[in-house]
């Protein structure tokens, strides 16, 4: 048997000020939490029980997931941060672990890990993928046999020895939890498995397929042109549209309101929100946001939040914010 287990207990730091209010598994995804995103995922291949480590507004999330009824989920409780590992120890898991993610979006075959992880002995798989920049993430280097030889977390690029990056999806055996020490804070990249490269116990399989972190601005765009892609334009029967010049792939929500405006995607119009005399380049808004003869270019605005007659170029707009006539260009702000 196999237990899914989604880490979902960071805060979001990269995302802020997304995350200020939102725990990073409820942000809108093309007006969908994340947390659907990867459920999904698992259940199309029959892991329908599932664990989720959360500690960050949890409440939050194990309320949205009350109505998920066809899958059977625990929200182990910590009683202080313990990192990845530590918190996947802390849910006294019995079973073959799959570990995901809890700000993944991928569609890497499962089923080809497992066999691949079935195939050999160590107490655990990781799922690695080719990138161009491994300077960003986890690195393994591989023996012939699959096993990792080496592993080092995000090192400099000059020091960078493969392109095989950590996907942040693994294969643990129960056995592997004995190396993690209780009620203390352990990670698995940084310390359970370099740990146990040593002692020969961690395999690597490579896949390939789609994999983005959400958990920065570039990734969560990313992940925004894929799904847009997936599913092309698509608009709600209760939103209004008016006078209005659409490109692309855009996700238009419910009882949005459109009139005279441009809209280029990839973009994402969330429930409720309007837009009057704007334009919307490469852009995500969230629910009952107000653009008001607005223009975006490759940025996300969060709830309830009022731009008019102001120009927002690359950056995250914190919820329940105003803006009114002017220029900004950066990464987060917020009121």
């Amino acid at each position: 048997m196999v237990t899914a287990v989604i880490l979902a207990g960071g805060v979001g730091t990269r995302l802020r000020p997304l995350t200020f209010t939102t725990p990073k598994p409820m942000i809108p995804l093309v007006n969908r939490p994340v947390i659907d995103y990867i459920l999904d995922y698992l259940a199309g291949y029959g892991l329908n029980d599932i664990v989720i480590t959360t500690n960050y507004l949890r409440e939050q999330l194990i309320e949205y997931l009350s109505s998920r009824t066809e899958l059977t989920i625990s929200y182990p409780e910590e009683p202080s941060p313990l990192g990845t590992a530590g918190s996947v120890k802390n849910a006294g898991i019995t079973d073959t672990m799959l570990i995901i993610q809890g700000d993944n979006i991928t569609d890497i075959d499962i089923r080809r890990v497992m066999s691949f992880h079935e195939a050999h002995e160590g107490l655990v798989t990781i799922a690695l993928l080719p990138v161009s920049n491994p300077s960003l993430y986890g690195i393994a280097e591989l023996e012939s046999n699959g096993k990792i030889r080496a592993f080092k977390e995000k090192p400099p690029l000059e020091e960078c020895f493969s392109n095989l990056a950590n996907t942040g999806l693994y294969i643990i055996e129960p056995g592997a939890m004995a190396y993690v020490p209780e009620g203390s804070a352990f990670d698995f990249s940084k310390n359970l498995f370099p740990l146990l490269v040593a002692k020969n116990e961690v395999y690597g399989c490579v896949v390939d397929g789609f994999w983005a972190d959400i958990g920065g601005l570039e990734g969560y765009m990313e992940a925004s042109r894929w799904i847009l892609e997936k599913q092309g334009f698509e608009c709600a029967d209760t939103a209004e549209i008016e006078d209005t010049e659409i490109q692309g792939n855009v996700a238009i929500g419910e009882y949005a309101k459109v009139e005279t405006s441009v809209i280029r995607g990839p973009a994402v119009i969330g429930d409720h929100a309007t837009l009057i005399k704007s334009k919307m380049y490469t852009s995500v808004i969230f629910p009952r946001v107000i653009l008001d003869e607005a223009m975006l270019h490759n940025s996300v605005i969060c709830e309830d939040t009022l731009i008019k007659n102001a120009k927002i170029t690359e950056s995250i707009i914190g919820p329940r914010s105003e803006i009114k006539a002017c220029a900004r260009r950066g990464e987060a702000f917020s009121f």
